[in-house]
């Protein structure tokens, strides 16, 4: 009986055994010269599958008892997917040929698919920098607007990029998401002396700044002038003429009165 009982206390034990994991470790920044990193997840668990995700693409799996027990997928960004080891404590990878699209939300999952169902997760960003970090392409400004001209402006990000404008260091709401930037000009959202605009693209990845591009535009004073000029000059053109029939005239009124004293 005591055997059993023991038996049964041990059983018991198993049943109560955390499934939870412990411990994730994945490089916060990694430098532009550094082109491989090791992540790795472990567990305290009685788990049957275990998955690899950066966002919502998974890039490795793992089940063990199974012919064969791991199984990698191509994610944007990694060149190559090596596993070190993984058992029943821990999972260790190498990541190779990293790009900056590399960077991320890194994610380990632990799930038993069998009674008694149970899942773990933890998440961890990577930011890996490169040579000439990537920025978003800002097109269509002008260098000068006047009033009543629309600005217009299209950012290209990466797709799972998330787009966010700013004018004067201030968020354009209305516009977040949006690759198209439109808005009317007019003097008061110029600032500074001699008056600008600064027009700021942003993307985000996971409400992490990941590029910024911004560009600065004038505002046109001699586009604000009006007409005026053009027909003063035409006035005076005007006067002129006035002035030369007058003198023509004059001339002519003198050379009849001394003809007529003449004679």
């Amino acid at each position: 009986m005591l055997v059993l009982a023991l038996l049964l206390t041990m059983c018991a034990a198993a049943r109560a055994r955390n499934f939870n994991i412990t411990y994730l470790r994945v490089p916060q920044v990694v430098p532009a010269h550094q082109k491989e990193v090791e992540i790795e997840c472990r567990y305290d668990a009685n788990f049957t599958l275990l998955s690899w995700f950066k966002g919502s693409h998974e890039f490795f799996r793992y089940r063990p008892g199974t012919t064969p027990s791991t199984r990698s997928f191509p994610i944007l960004g990694v060149g190559t997917i090596e596993m070190l080891a993984c058992g029943p404590s821990y999972c260790h990878l190498k990541l190779g040929s990293l790009t900056t699209e590399a960077s991320g939300l890194y994610r380990c999952d632990i799930e038993r698919d069998v009674p008694p169902y149970k899942f773990a997760t933890k998440t961890a960003h990577m930011e890996v920098h490169g040579e000439g970090h990537r920025r978003p392409l800002l097109e269509g400004l002008a260098e000068e607007y006047r009033d009543g001209d629309v600005i217009q402006a299209y950012c290209r990000a990466s797709p799972d990029s998330e787009i966010r404008w700013y004018i004067n260091g201030q968020e354009v709401e209305e516009m977040r998401g949006s690759t198209n930037l439109k808005k009317k000009s007019s003097r008061f959202i110029f600032m500074g002396v001699p008056p600008k605009i600064s027009v700021q693209c942003a993307e985000f990845r996971h409400e992490r700044v990941y590029g910024s591009k911004e560009h600065k535009a004038a505002w046109s004073e001699i586009g604000q002038m009006s007409q005026e000029p053009p027909k003063a000059k035409n006035n005076a053109n005007a006067s002129n003429t006035h002035l030369g029939l007058l003198s023509i005239l004059l001339d002519v009124f003198i050379r009849y009165i001394v003809l007529c004293v003449a004679l």
